[in-house]
């Protein structure tokens, strides 16, 4: 894991996050736990080997990786606040540790994408599940009795409407999708190849590659678990740039940093469920620099005519596009700049 080389240490070492989530890393609540036990062992003569990471930039401790045994074990407990910001963790670890811990320096990016694939490991492997139910067919509800078998070899009956079109398949979808976007920001003057990219609402990574066939390689969050983890084991996903996340809180772990926030197929919105995707929209505008750009598809118009009216004063321009002929995915697309 990156983990284990910013600390410089050997890849048979246990390491292991505080935290239980990326999630869980914004209010920290067993890492501030952990540095008040650290703090009273510290105080009656407790000297536990512990390597500091200094960021490059402020000088100032980022994170601590501390030798401890727990649950039978001896390993790394790693305490960062690179996801919650707290002010208050740099003079801790001096108040604890002081000058008794290897020091070595790295970069803010460069840890949060470290903790970023420590969790996607740890999902991909089940390990942050109690049980997962979902075996050999995970794109199947646990509510559906049919034979598996039935349904992949299932012959046509003659009352069947076999002159309806098929759904496009992923290949099909993502390479007009690609054309399209590629075409639209190209026309306005931006690189999305050279853009910081936040993709929402990914799913298992489907549409993904729509993005790295431009020449951008986003980072990835889904509110479902489930979906990040089919991505990450189809390599849909990439470990250290995929997050379980809820698109409608964004601002509280990113700020204005990425360039672009692409979302495909937002939706469906529904009346019972539009204030959420509108806190959704509103959240993507936070995290996008002056001047970026937010780029979403749509089902229907109906979604579309719903977005432009919640982005509007948030945004500079907008442009809306059909995605012709009606494939069934992505039919309309938004552009919008943010103020």
């Amino acid at each position: 894991m990156r983990l284990h080389d910013i600390f410089h240490l050997e890849a048979a070492e246990p390491v292991f996050l505080a935290e239980n989530s990326f999630y869980d890393q914004k209010q920290a609540p067993l890492t501030d736990r952990y540095l008040e036990e650290l703090g009273m062992a510290a105080n009656i003569g407790s000297n536990n080997s512990s390597i500091q990471l200094i960021d490059q930039g402020s000088g100032a401790p980022i994170a601590v990786a501390v030798y401890v045994h727990s649950q039978g074990i001896d390993h790394w407990l790693v305490l960062t606040n690179v996801i919650s910001k707290d002010t208050r963790f740099p003079g801790r670890i001096a108040d604890i540790f002081g000058s008794k811990s290897e020091i070595l320096e790295t970069d803010a990016s460069d840890l949060r994408e470290a903790v970023i694939e420590y969790y996607s490991i740890f999902l991909a492997n089940g390990w942050l599940c109690e049980s997962c139910a979902r075996e050999e067919m995970p794109y199947l509800d646990l509510g559906v009795f049919v034979s598996v078998r039935e349904l992949l070899n299932r012959t046509p009956k003659d009352d069947d409407k076999l002159d309806e079109p098929d759904e496009p398949g992923p290949a099909v979808r993502n390479n007009r999708l690609t054309r399209l976007i590629r075409k639209a920001t190209f026309e306005k003057g931006f690189d999305l190849a050279r853009a910081d990219v936040l993709e929402i609402c990914c799913g298992d990574g489907s549409a993904t590659d729509v993005l790295r066939e431009i020449g951008c390689d986003p980072i990835c969050i889904d509110y479902d678990m489930c979906d990040i983890c089919d991505g990450l084991k189809s390599g849909a996903l990439h470990e250290e740039k995929s997050i379980v996340l809820d698109a409608a809180e964004l601002s509280e772990f990113f700020d204005r940093e990425f360039d672009c926030v692409v979302g495909f197929m937002i939706g469906p919105i529904q009346p019972f469920n539009r204030d959420m995707w509108a806190s959704v929209l509103r959240e993507s505008v936070k995290v996008v620099r002056t001047h970026g750009m937010l780029i979403f598809t749509f089902h229907n118009r109906e979604e579309l005519k719903f977005a432009t009216e919640v982005l509007d004063d948030y945004v500079t321009a907008t442009e809306t596009l059909p995605n012709t002929p009606d494939i069934g995915y992505d039919r309309w697309v938004y552009l919008g700049w943010v103020k």
